[in-house]
């Protein structure tokens, strides 16, 4: 991952960190479900983020 790439993926992990904590707070309703479905993107994206650095490789520059 390159810098950026990191950032992001730290940003996203702050996020689903935080909004699981209010979840502990939320009885049952559309509120509680929404912040739920924030910590399911941004685990999602945190995966998705590891898995496509992982797989593209940056391309060398041409030389022309």
């Amino acid at each position: 991952m390159n810098d950026e790439q990191q950032d992001f993926a730290v940003q996203l992990l702050l996020i689903e960190r935080e909004a699981s904590f209010v979840l502990e707070d939320l009885r049952p309703g559309v509120a509680r479900d929404r912040i739920q479905h924030i910590v399911t993107i941004a685990s999602l994206l945190r995966a998705r983020l590891a898995v496509a650095s992982s797989l593209l490789l940056p391309r060398p520059p041409r030389k022309d």
